[in-house]
């Protein structure tokens, strides 16, 4: 699956069910397996693996790469909340041309409508 109009431009795939399967670990992004634990360690919010992971990363990306990793998986999920929280609603036309990939990826359960109703009942 392409990621948005990149993926055409570059004539590239990626496997995003990669982001939510449990066991699949190439998503055809360079460093995929070591994003993949940031992304974990800075959900996790555990500092030593965080420290770990800034060690690593330097290495593996340099400083910048390192920052602006962190900089996408840290945001991501405030983003999100800022959203939820305004009330903005997906548009008809993203979710017209995402919705394969919001599907394929189950991402709609990490929903804020999504959760409520699985932790409170409703």
């Amino acid at each position: 699956m392409l990621l948005r109009a990149s993926g055409d431009r570059n004539n590239e795939s990626y496997n995003l069910d990669s982001v939510t399967a449990e066991g699949i670990a190439d998503a055809g992004v360079k460093n995929g397996d070591f994003l993949m634990e940031l992304a974990a360690a800075v959900y996790a919010q555990d500092a030593e693996v965080l420290a770990d992971i800034r060690t690593r990363g330097v290495k593996l990306l340099g400083e910048r790469g390192l920052a602006e990793a962190m900089g996408i998986a840290s945001g991501f999920n405030g983003i999100t909340k800022v959203a939820n929280g305004t009330g903005l609603p997906l548009d008809q036309t993203t979710a017209e041309v995402t919705g394969e990939m919001r599907t394929q990826t189950g991402i709609e359960d990490y929903s804020e409508a999504f959760k409520a109703n699985k932790y409170d009942g409703a």
